[in-house]
């Protein structure tokens, strides 16, 4: 059995080889990885940074002096009314230098099921075209069966999951006060599974590899609410 240091680099190097599809350019890879996180920006060819990020993530793997570092926090954020869109990119960055990772990989999860994790521009207006976008292509008003709150739960297998998350909905009156607080939402869901709910980003030297206009965003799709979303880095101090 190899030693754990050792165990540590080799699922470093998986998971950055996972999280970089684009350093890759069989045609033979690159399919099955659908979120590339290292997107090239600017004048520098892509190859060329690929190459620098696998080069250093290798030399890192193999320098016996770093050692393996994995540490998670949940960040909290108060949204405001119907979409909103936040930047969580100074926080991850904050958790990322506290860590002291040079190399490895950042992932970053929504832990609501009407919130995305997203990394684009964060620009005013076209914050705003995104949220017409969405008005348009989930509609709030429209019929959605998951919105029928009244024949909620529908089958033994919703009840059970009902029941797992704390309402005794055997219990008529239990069942009453859950339904009350259901909200009509059905589009919000539909929209955070659009958007997907994580992403997993390289980092190397320490900093995190994407683009001069990117940032890593959440999309509450159903706010006000208080929001968590769930950061770890994994990889070599």
């Amino acid at each position: 059995r190899p030693p754990a240091a050792m165990q540590w680099r080799v699922l470093l190097l998986t998971g950055l080889w996972l999280s970089c599809a684009s350093c890759f350019s069989s045609p033979g890879i690159t399919p099955f990885l659908s979120k590339p996180a290292l997107l090239a920006e600017g004048k520098a060819s892509h190859s060329a940074r690929s190459k620098c990020l696998a080069a250093s993530t290798f030399r890192a793997a193999m320098d016996s002096s770093l050692s393996a570092t994995v540490k998670y926090k949940s960040l909290e954020l108060k949204t405001e009314k119907g979409i909103s869109i936040w930047d969580i990119t100074p926080q991850i960055r904050e958790l990322l230098k506290e860590s002291g990772m040079q190399e490895g990989f950042v992932n970053v999860i929504s832990r609501h099921t009407t919130t995305a994790v997203t990394i684009n521009e964060l620009e005013s207006r076209l914050v705003d075209d995104i949220r017409m976008y969405m008005a348009r292509l989930a509609p709030p008003g429209d019929h959605y069966l998951h919105n029928d709150i009244h024949l909620r739960p529908q089958t033994e297998e919703d009840r059970k999951r009902v029941v797992a998350n704390g309402w005794d909905v055997s219990d008529a009156a239990t069942l009453e006060k859950w339904r009350a607080q259901e909200p009509f939402n059905a589009h919000s869901h539909m929209l955070a599974m659009m958007w997907g709910a994580s992403e997993s980003i390289p980092v190397s030297e320490g900093k995190l590899v994407i683009g001069q206009w990117q940032s890593v965003m959440l999309i509450d799709l159903d706010g006000p609410r208080t929001r968590t979303v769930g950061v770890q880095v994994v990889g070599l101090a």
